[in-house]
């Protein structure tokens, strides 16, 4: 019964969501001396009603994102945007990117952006 009521429960949870992302990982490569990588979260409004992006804050202030628009309408895709400065520490690291709606009981979108940071080797420079 207990397991019956959780099942319910997350599928509760699951179902209020209104936001569903096409690309909820994006993997990117920065290579020394390249500048700023940019990109993008794709997402669909798949639920009944408009929902508004009120901030969209990182784990990190090197991830910089804001959605092309802030209201999304039933059916309506959009994108969110991002923008990566290197830090200059090599190799692979994870940062997170959560959207904060006006959804009532949603708790803030969790995006995953995957950052490898590529050292130029001598003869590449």
């Amino acid at each position: 019964m207990r397991a019956l009521l959780l099942l319910v429960a997350l599928t509760a949870t699951a179902a209020a969501q209104s936001l569903q992302w096409k690309d909820s990982t994006v993997a990117i490569e920065a290579i020394e001396g390249g500048g700023k990588v940019a990109g993008v979260f794709r997402f669909t409004n798949t639920g009944n009603s408009t929902v508004r992006i009120r901030s969209v804050p990182a784990s990190c202030g090197c991830v910089a994102a804001k959605p092309a628009k802030r209201d999304y309408a039933p059916g309506e895709s959009g994108e969110i945007p991002f923008t990566y400065s290197p830090k200059g520490r090599w190799g692979a690291r994870a940062y997170r990117v959560y959207v904060v709606t006006d959804e009532k009981g949603i708790r803030p979108y969790q995006l995953r952006l995957e950052v490898t940071e590529i050292r130029r080797t001598d003869s590449a420079r």
